[in-house]
């Protein structure tokens, strides 16, 4: 599975977090690697291709 499948998934779970809006990006991008088991160097990289 694609880590664009879980980037929805990742959203829905980070916004529930009380967390700063200015941290939004990184932690959906952490949480979309980790339910993707990819690093998040990886998603990165993905992302800017």
């Amino acid at each position: 599975m694609q880590y664009q499948n879980y980037l929805l998934d990742a959203i829905n779970e980070v916004l529930t977090w009380d967390i700063p809006d200015e941290a939004l990006p990184d932690a959906v991008i952490a949480q979309a690697s980790l339910m993707a088991r990819m690093n998040p160097e990886e998603i990165m990289q993905l992302s800017s291709d």
